[in-house]
């Protein structure tokens, strides 16, 4: 097992499209170690693009109460509802960065495991969230493109001042 180091959000990789996972990628290896990196950096859910794996895949948590975790190759979002809820929303590749973020409220779902296997599933509330969240990761999204531009700016502002506190706080 290996833990990655997160791509800056900067980085185009984060903005490119992903097909679908090689016909060689070792996905035991790729789980593993995705995995590993999420629990590292305290996340929640974790898409390969933010670690420089260039494959349509991510992990995330499908159940917090349980912390049950599931690695999703392929990710497909078959039915969204039109239900769409407004929560505080972050992201490991903007680290303190926070977001209110509208999502539906739940989806259906399709991925292949690491086996191969085809999975169809629904979703509902912070794990339909969530997915749809790495979801995007795999199209070259990033939750900052659900925001308007004010918004993102007073959050980037904000982020700054935090930081800025914090350092002046440790160097005193």
């Amino acid at each position: 097992m290996a833990t990655h180091q997160l791509i800056k959000s900067d980085n185009l990789l984060l903005t490119i499209p992903l097909s679908n996972v090689s016909e060689g990628a070792d996905r035991k290896q790729i789980k593993e170690d995705l995995l590993e990196t999420m629990d590292n950096f305290k996340g929640i859910g974790l898409s390969g693009n933010q670690v420089g794996i260039m494959e349509r895949v991510f992990v995330m948590y499908s159940d917090f109460t349980k912390r049950e975790k599931i690695v999703c190759f392929n990710p497909k979002i078959i039915f969204s509802s039109e239900t769409q809820e407004l929560m505080d929303e972050g992201c490991l590749s903007f680290p303190g960065l926070w977001l209110k973020v509208k999502r539906s409220s739940w989806i259906e779902v399709e991925y292949e495991d690491e086996n191969g296997e085809v999975i169809k599933d629904t979703f509902t509330d912070l794990t339909a969230r969530v997915f749809q969240h790495e979801y995007d990761h795999m199209e070259g999204l990033d939750f900052t493109k659900k925001v308007s531009r004010l918004r993102l700016d007073r959050a980037r502002k904000r982020v700054t001042k935090q930081r800025k506190k914090l350092l002046s706080m440790a160097g005193a």
